[in-house]
C-alpha cells in the first residue's frame, strides 16, 4: 500500500468482508437456537423443488431469466433515473410558465386500488335495486 486510496480501498474491502461474516454468523447462530433448527430453511427448498416439478422445464427457464435479466433491469432503472429527473423538472418549469400547477401527487380518487372492475359491479347491482 503505497497511497492513501490504497489504504482506505483496503480497508474498505477488509470492512465489507467483514461486515457480511458478522451477518452470516448471526444468522447462522439465530438458526441453531432454534428448537427446531434449519427445519424453515428444508421446507422451503422442498416446496421449491416440488414447484419447479409441477411447472415443468419451461416455467423453471422462465424463471431463471427473470432471475438473469435483474441485474439488467435495474441498470436499466438507474440509466433512467436522470432522464426521468429532467423530464420531471422540463414539466415543472412548462407548467410554470404556462400558469398551472405543477405539484406532483396522489390522488386516491383515481388510484383504483381495490380495482375498476369490483366498482362496476357493485353499481351495476345497485342501479338494478
Amino acid at each position: 500500500m503505497n497511497t492513501m486510496f490504497d489504504f482506505i480501498t483496503h480497508v474498505k474491502g477488509v470492512e465489507y468482508l467483514l461486515s457480511l461474516v458478522l451477518i452470516a454468523g448471526y444468522l447462522l447462530v439465530w438458526e441453531v437456537l432454534k428448537p427446531r433448527p434449519f427445519h424453515a430453511i428444508r421446507e422451503a427448498g422442498r416446496d421449491d423443488l416440488a414447484h419447479f416439478k409441477r411447472s415443468g422445464v419451461p416455467a423453471a427457464v422462465k424463471q431463471l431469466g427473470r432471475i438473469v435479466s435483474a441485474p439488467f433491469v435495474g441498470l436499466f432503472y438507474i440509466v433512467s433515473l436522470p432522464f426521468t429527473m429532467a423530464g420531471a423538472v422540463a414539466y415543472a418549469v412548462y407548467a410554470g410558465l404556462a400558469g398551472r400547477e405543477a405539484a406532483f401527487t396522489w390522488r386516491p380518487a383515481e388510484a383504483y386500488l381495490t380495482g375498476k372492475k369490483n366498482n362496476r359491479k357493485s353499481s351495476a347491482l345497485s342501479d338494478k335495486k
